[in-house]
């Protein structure tokens, strides 16, 4: 691998999701190159500091500037994804990271330095917990149109992190069940998404799934689903499936045993 091929791997390296011989590669080509070591520790630090960022209490003299070093960074990062999408070229991987850790570290310098006022009001954290989020969602949304599929089973099971994801976040794994090229992303999406049940744009499109996805292991995960939350809207295309000649016999069987459940 040279710098480029990487850089574009890290990602997957910190996760453990690369083989042995590949993980030893990129070991021992970080250890020489200065370089891709600097982009090693960002992309370590960024993922850190999401997981242990402190809810500290800030000060009314920082809270004008951090909101406006904030939308600059912000802008920046959303500059880069809608060239992503008008040029539809690879998403900048190395800038981007650059970007978010720096607003994660000038979120926690701000809160460091807060440290002893006691003065903000809740109302201010959680306005600064929602700019995480969406930063978080922004990324997400990137990663999910990435050219790999390892990639995009990444972006997808960063919704975890997400306790009420927003509507665009659900429609973008709505969007990857029903139409990805690989059946592993379809698979993820679908999980990802029977994760919130309660949801009424994902009770639909899993209604809607069953009667387009041909593919059985998805067919299987969507009826699991539906019979689950007891949807009742589900028993109609359940039965159409068992009408259809080149449905397997195997998915037909769990058809019959999903009806029995939900009537």
């Amino acid at each position: 691998m040279d710098c480029k091929n990487i850089e574009q791997h890290i990602v997957d390296y910190l996760d453990g999701q690369l083989s042995v011989e590949e993980s030893k590669h990129i070991t021992k080509h970080i250890a020489s190159c200065d370089s891709c070591k600097t982009i090693y520790d960002e992309t370590k630090a960024l993922f850190s500091a999401f997981e242990n960022v402190e809810e500290e209490m800030p000060s009314d003299n920082l809270r004008t500037g951090f909101y406006k070093l904030l939308e600059e960074e912000k802008q920046l990062l959303d500059d880069k994804i809608v060239q992503l999408s008008q040029q539809k070229k690879e998403f900048p991987w190395k800038q981007a990271f650059q970007i978010a850790a720096s607003i994660i570290f000038m979120f926690g310098g701000y809160f460091l330095g807060s440290h002893n006022s006691k003065r903000t009001s809740n109302q201010e954290i959680s306005a600064l917990q929602q700019e995480t989020i969406e930063l978080r969602e922004d990324m997400m949304l990137a990663m999910i149109e990435n050219q790999s599929p390892s990639k995009r089973i990444q972006a997808v099971n960063f919704t975890e992190s997400f306790v009420k994801p927003d509507i665009k976040i659900l429609e973008a794994l709505i969007g990857r069940m029903q139409y990805d090229g690989n059946m592993n992303v379809r698979l993820a999406a679908a999980e990802a998404l029977s994760e919130f049940p309660k949801s009424t744009i994902v009770k639909d499109a899993f209604i809607e799934a069953l009667t387009t996805q041909k593919d059985p292991s998805l067919q299987i995960a969507i009826i699991q689903f539906l019979v689950k939350i007891q949807e009742k809207r589900a028993i109609a295309p359940m039965q159409q499936l068992l009408e259809e000649s080149d449905t397997p016999d195997f998915v037909k069987d769990q058809v019959n045993s999903g009806i029995s459940q939900i009537i």
